[in-house]
């Protein structure tokens, strides 16, 4: 129960979101708009990174490694990860559900919206937090969901 909780919660957050960001392209313009989205976010990635590196302390950061620490962001989400494949050179994963997708479709953001502020945002921002334990390290979109009710597969990958 508390991980649906933890869901709704975020999920009811990313709405008021979304609805702040449909706010801001009504005055500025969508494009505009999801430029700050992706300003904000790649800003914040290093941040949190150095916050996860330094709770993890020194030592060489692997994809395996990387996983297991930063998936505790998404997981602050309510988001819950199958694992597809796992090495210390990649790792992949399904996500069941996706609070912040749900949150922004409340908000009534199109499709093509969401995958936007997904591949400019939320990935550039876990791409910043795991280049932080890494710079050989990447977080990649691997497949987007190709409906609502479907999920997206996500990647860290050691170069």
């Amino acid at each position: 129960m508390a991980i649906q909780d933890t869901f709704n919660g975020a999920k009811n957050a990313y709405a008021f979101y979304g609805a702040y960001l449909n706010t801001v392209a009504q005055e500025l313009g969508m494009e505009r708009a999801l430029a700050l989205h992706t300003k904000m976010l790649e800003g914040m990635g290093p941040i949190q990174g150095k916050a996860i590196k330094e709770q993890a302390g020194a030592g060489e950061i692997d994809a395996k490694a990387a996983y297991s620490l930063a998936k505790a962001v998404p997981e602050s989400l309510g988001l819950v990860f199958e694992v597809q494949e796992e090495s210390p050179s990649a790792v992949r994963w399904r996500c069941r559900g996706c609070s912040v997708y749900e949150g922004w479709r409340m908000a009534g953001l199109d499709d093509t919206t969401l995958e936007t502020m997904c591949r400019a945002g939320s990935v550039r921002f876990m791409d910043a937090v795991v280049k932080q334990l890494n710079p050989r390290l990447s977080y990649e979109i691997h497949r987007y969901r190709s409906a609502a009710d479907d999920s997206c597969e996500e990647q860290i990958v050691l170069r």
